[in-house]
């Protein structure tokens, strides 16, 4: 099937510029900040097939920020991966926030308020709170442990 006639591509195509904007409009450059920004299409069949994916990747620090949208069932996930030895660790950054006091609100609060503007809506919420509390979390030296 060619990406024309597969109904969740215009969806992976709007989360990933939403997610895509709202970074170069908080932190501007990523070839500056060493950090890689893609959208993951996925291809094939399974429970992830259609998912859009997006992830924010510092390749030094061994960090990535990864949201991911599941346009059957509106599943929306935000998250952290840590490279550890001999894995990764996924921390979800609703708890996180919520937990370090830097947002009240979750993904799906997001979702409730924001119309037809959701993937702008939660880039803004996630990106922007990244970006007024914690900027280096994907920097290996910052501490994720209160």
């Amino acid at each position: 099937m060619d990406s024309s006639e597969d109904p969740s591509y215009p969806t992976q195509l709007e989360f990933g510029s939403a997610f895509r904007s709202a970074f170069h409009e908080f932190f501007g450059d990523e070839k500056e900040l060493q950090y890689e920004l893609y959208d993951i299409k996925s291809e094939g069949s399974g429970p992830k097939a259609k998912w859009a994916t997006f992830t924010i990747r510092n390749p030094l620090g061994g960090r990535a920020i990864v949201f991911r949208f599941d346009p059957d069932s509106g599943s929306f996930y935000a998250m952290l991966k840590v490279q550890v030895i001999p894995g990764e660790e996924d921390w979800s950054l609703d708890s996180f926030f919520q937990k370090s006091g830097f947002a009240e609100i979750d993904s799906e609060d997001v979702q409730k308020a924001a119309g037809e503007w959701v993937f702008h809506s939660l880039a803004r919420h996630y990106l922007g709170t990244i970006f007024r509390y914690c900027p280096r979390i994907l920097e290996p030296d910052y501490k994720l442990e209160p």
